[in-house]
């Protein structure tokens, strides 16, 4: 990662008018905001999904943090891992649960049981979603409904498409993440 992205971030002022709403009237957007700014029709149309699927619905904040850091960590996103991992640290997770996360190593019982299983199906489902056995299904319908495995699945899609761009980018880490190393 290095200090110069490989695409332009797109400061508010440089945004065009139908995205400027989406950045913040007080302080930064985040770069990878300003990444997807350079392309206004896409951030225009991703906004509303990556909202409804990554802020609170019956599925609450931290266990959908536990699939943005964790997808994030299996696709080796060098912007979004240490971002999300301040995110997840915010959202009650020890430091340990968070580098366990953030990490290859299997989960274990450093996780709670639901934190655990949908770590593993996070892996299975970036690793090759055919490897999603009925087993893991029947684990995770212990702590999640139908939709909520839905709507986990989707975020984890979301993540990865997010992890795609921040690297091509080589995005650098907003200050605020920058301000907790």
């Amino acid at each position: 990662m290095t200090d110069i992205p490989r695409l332009p971030l797109i400061d508010r002022d440089q945004a065009a008018l139908t995205i400027k709403r989406l950045y913040p009237n007080e302080g930064d957007a985040s770069n990878i905001t300003k990444a997807l700014a350079g392309s206004p029709d896409t951030l225009a149309a991703m906004a509303p999904f990556l909202a409804q699927v990554m802020n609170a619905s019956t599925i609450d904040y931290a266990t959908k943090e536990v699939v943005v850091l964790r997808v994030s960590a299996v696709n080796r996103c060098d912007y979004c891992v240490p971002t999300h991992a301040v995110v997840a640290t915010k959202a009650g997770f020890s430091a340990e649960a968070v580098a366990l996360l953030a990490s290859d190593e299997a989960p274990d019982e450093r996780l709670e049981p639901r934190h655990r299983v949908l770590a593993e199906y996070c892996d299975r489902v970036v690793g090759d979603a055919n490897d999603v056995d009925d087993d893991l299904l029947e684990r995770m319908r212990e702590h999640f409904e139908d939709h909520e495995l839905v709507e986990l699945t989707v975020l984890a899609g979301a993540s990865t498409t997010l992890n795609y761009v921040a690297p091509i980018a080589e995005l650098p880490l907003d200050s605020a993440t920058l301000a907790t190393r």
